[in-house]
């Protein structure tokens, strides 16, 4: 089972308005190939994606499509109320029974400055984060606890939550609480299947679940040939180091965005690049679709997982668009009639 996150990515001299509706074309188009679900992330304070508001982009996305589910991957929970996401979530529901999704966690997805503008209150410690997902849990409609106030609105299918995370720790949280789990591979420096053997270890049945469920997240990227696809991936591992500013040319104005296939066509991968690249070779898997899907169905063996999302960041719409195509035919999706 195949899914897909868009992070909303703007690459250098694109329109980040424009970037933002693209979400909802690419919503479709997937759900058309036949993935599973369609999660947003969330950044602030960066002109690479823009996605500071996953949940309303959740409800465009869900009033432009009929069957994916749709959600969040995620919400970085440190920053709000539990109640007001809860609330926010719950209308989603409402207007969507069935197809949502609240995926959560607690990464900065920001600049640190961002984080303070945001809930200048938030005490980051295991302890405190442990507590608000108690709290969401609940707000939720979990049946182990019992809120002191009336959330609304009540909804008999309430959103799925979903805890993320890149460790360990988040996942032994999501074992002894009972929720899905996504391992959030594209940001970990390695391998670490033993974040799911900690979630499976550490499961409790509850009322969301009566058995461990667990997700693999990558960043993957196909093309139709290898050379396509490394220069099309080349911009990524530009904006990872700090190489590719040597190379700037006077006329170039690098403010805002992600490197784009004209820089990527100009630029000379650095010592450092390649270093990083062979160091950690998970941030991105780059191929032809067998190449991709070969490194995938070998992940997901890996971490012993059912479902893997799916997340493309390459300049032009149609060569993200095109590397979802292959994948969904690498691995025979079809759309349910």
């Amino acid at each position: 089972m195949l899914s897909v996150l868009d992070q909303v990515p703007v690459f250098r001299g694109d329109d980040p308005a424009a970037a933002v509706r693209e979400t909802v074309g690419l919503a479709r188009a997937v759900e058309s190939l036949g993935y599973h679900r369609f999660w947003i992330a969330e950044h602030h304070g960066s002109a690479a994606n823009a996605c500071a508001a996953p949940e309303v982009l959740v409800a465009a996305v869900a009033g432009a499509t009929g069957r994916i589910r749709v959600g969040t991957g995620g919400v970085l929970l440190p920053y709000y109320s539990p109640l007001k996401v809860a609330e926010t979530f719950r209308v989603l529901a409402a207007l969507y029974p069935g197809r949502v999704d609240l995926g959560f966690g607690r990464g900065k997805g920001g600049p640190a400055v961002m984080a303070e503008l945001l809930n200048p209150y938030a005490i980051a410690t295991e302890e405190a984060y442990a507590e608000q997902v108690g709290r969401l849990l609940a707000f939720l409609g979990d049946a182990r606890t019992v809120s002191r106030v009336s959330v609304t609105p009540e909804v008999p299918d309430p959103p799925m939550p979903w805890l993320l995370g890149s460790g360990p720790g988040s996942a032994r949280l999501a074992g002894m609480l009972g929720v899905p789990f996504c391992f959030a591979q594209f940001i970990a420096t390695g391998e670490c299947p033993e974040a799911i053997v900690a979630y499976q270890d550490a499961f409790r049945p509850s009322p969301w679940l009566d058995e461990p469920q667990a997700m693999l997240a990558l960043r993957v990227l196909a093309a139709g040939t290898a050379e396509e696809a490394e220069e099309l991936a080349t911009g990524f591992w530009m904006s990872c180091t700090t190489g590719w500013r040597a190379q700037v040319r006077p006329e170039d104005d690098y403010r805002g965005g992600v490197p784009n296939l004209a820089d990527a066509q100009r630029y000379t991968l650095t010592g450092e690049d390649l270093k990083l690249r062979a160091s950690r070779p998970c941030l991105q898997i780059s191929g032809t679709a067998e190449t991709v899907g070969d490194e995938i169905r070998r992940l997901r063996k890996v971490y012993d997982v059912p479902e893997v999302m799916l997340t493309t960041n390459c300049p032009g719409v149609a060569a993200r668009h095109r590397s979802y195509e292959l994948l969904a035919a690498e691995f025979g999706l079809t759309a349910p009639v």
